[in-house]
């Protein structure tokens, strides 16, 4: 074989490696793109108003003191007062401080409700 035919067939199959390259770059690149959009559409449509409340997950719907101790560190501006054994708490709590000492950790605390006459809620009240 010549050395002209051989260096037509390497351009050749450098040129086809080049094109198979933009080609599938490209479609990854729109793959990508198609999939952000996707992700951010779904990501606006959710509804950013759903809050964490307060609810225990099985039981006789008392909390540990663990739960109320973890409770009162999530305590955000703005939130309702929590009162512990008729202790009051409420938002900000200083976490540099610790939190307070008074819980009794293996105690189990009943959750009761302070609502105004449009059904807020006003107060926790947790008593032991």
């Amino acid at each position: 074989m010549g050395h002209a035919t051989r260096n037509m067939l390497e351009m050749s199959a450098a040129c086809l490696l080049f094109l198979l390259a933009i080609t599938s770059g490209l479609g990854l690149f729109t793959t990508g793109n198609a999939m952000t959009k996707t992700a951010y559409l779904a990501g606006t449509g959710l509804d950013r108003s759903i809050q964490q409340s307060l609810s225990p997950l099985a039981g006789d719907g008392r909390l540990s003191g663990n739960e109320v101790l973890h409770l009162l560190a999530r305590l955000e501006e703005g939130a309702v007062e929590i009162m512990v054994d008729d202790v009051r708490y409420s938002a900000p709590i200083e976490r540099e401080n610790g939190l307070p000492s008074s819980l009794r950790m293996n105690a189990r605390y009943q959750v009761q409700y302070d609502r105004d006459s449009n059904g807020e809620v006003l107060r926790v009240r947790l008593t032991s």
